[in-house]
């Protein structure tokens, strides 16, 4: 992974300059410095960047450069590439279940102070293998229909096991903390203030330093009537500070995934990448996710839509996509194909199956018209 990717005007010119044979993603600086911005300023509390959604140091270099000064780690090596990139980040590992060694070297080699639990047992372990002043936030659990993905099947105590971990807490002279994930891509921005609405409720609420609201904002999904105004509104007027830890509504809107018609065939493309690669987001999407074709040249294509299937370029029957996408009849092999919103679990997911998983990046300085430029 190049620090510095090659810049271009924008993505015509990397189709004329470079004519990539691999997949390619496009980072626009700005827009991930812009979207930090945004949520920065509306969000009434503390800002994580989840670094697990697009570890490049472009993004997170940029999400820095939008005011954001913590981070959600997932695991120590997340730590190690923060640590190089914006050593005076605030760090915090928010992975509920840990290696002793990986908690011992975030406390002591890296100054991380802030774990999570939702275990006694993970409890004992994080109270054995660090020191004074940590705070551990006890994650909670609770199920949500609403979200496209329910991140509450693997982790989350209930609210009363809360209770009890608080008291283990202060017992160990911790600092207790309550968090809680809504879900990925939450399509009810209630379920944000029903959660708060609960924690404040505990017999132990007046003793937690903050309650961390997860990320679950929406981006590529959000839905119809709503704005991510309407999701920070949700979290409320607490009167306990508040953190939040959004990986999509902070990198999705930042890059496009630019990729190549390797076939046409029919009513089917078999594109360089798949849901093995840059793609694989694509598999949870309720419906076709926003794209439009460039011809060999770079200039968009138009004319009759037709739904086609959108195989990827392993040789496994599985990589396609789940719906059919509308594209141009004039759409050829040769042609290319660039997915939106690619900012947020595409790289970061990426495997190097049939050695087919090599992304190139590069950074645009414009980011696509939405007419046709031809």
């Amino acid at each position: 992974m190049n620090d510095e990717p090659v810049v271009f005007q924008d993505i015509d010119a990397v189709i004329r300059e470079l004519r990539p044979d691999r997949p390619v993603m496009c980072l626009h600086r700005s827009s991930f410095r812009q979207g930090a911005a945004e949520f920065v300023a509306k969000f009434k509390g503390t800002v994580l960047y989840a670094v697990k959604a697009n570890p490049h140091p472009l993004v997170i270099d940029s999400i820095f450069e939008g005011g954001v000064r913590h981070v959600d780690a997932a695991s120590i090596g997340e730590i190690e590439l923060v640590d190089r990139l914006q050593p005076d980040a605030d760090i915090s590992f928010n992975n509920p279940v840990k290696p002793p060694a990986a908690i011992r070297r975030a406390y002591d080699e890296f100054g991380v102070r802030d774990f999570v639990v939702d275990h006694h047992t993970e409890l004992e372990k994080v109270d054995r293998e660090t020191g004074p002043g940590i705070t551990v936030q006890v994650r909670v659990g609770r199920r949500n229909a609403d979200a496209v993905i329910d991140l509450n099947t693997k982790y989350g105590a209930t609210l009363k096991e809360a209770s009890t971990l608080i008291a283990r807490i202060l017992e160990t002279g911790a600092t207790p903390a309550v968090s809680f994930h809504v879900g990925w891509q939450a399509q009810d921005p209630g379920v944000f203030a029903r959660l708060i609405e609960r924690i404040e409720q505990l017999p132990e609420a007046g003793e937690l330093s903050y309650i961390n609201v997860g990320g679950g904002f929406p981006s590529v999904l959000m839905p119809a009537g709503f704005t991510l105004d309407n999701y920070l509104a949700a979290t409320g007027n607490s009167a306990i500070p508040l953190r939040a830890e959004p990986g999509s509504a902070l990198a999705a809107a930042g890059a496009y995934l630019l990729t190549r018609v390797l076939l046409r065939k029919d009513r089917a493309v078999y594109l360089n990448d798949g849901i093995y690669g840059g793609l694989n987001e694509h598999v949870h999407y309720p419906a076709p996710g926003a794209h439009f074709v460039l011809d060999p040249q770079g200039r968009r294509r138009s004319g009759q839509e037709t739904p086609m299937t959108v195989f990827g370029p392993t040789c496994d029957s599985l990589d396609v996509l789940p719906h059919r996408y509308s594209l141009p009849d004039s759409t050829r092999t040769g042609d290319w194909i660039v997915f939106e919103q690619a900012g947020a679990y595409s790289n970061a997911l990426a495997t190097n199956f049939n050695h087919l998983g090599r992304i190139e990046f590069v950074e645009v300085r414009e980011t696509p018209v939405s007419v046709d430029r031809r």
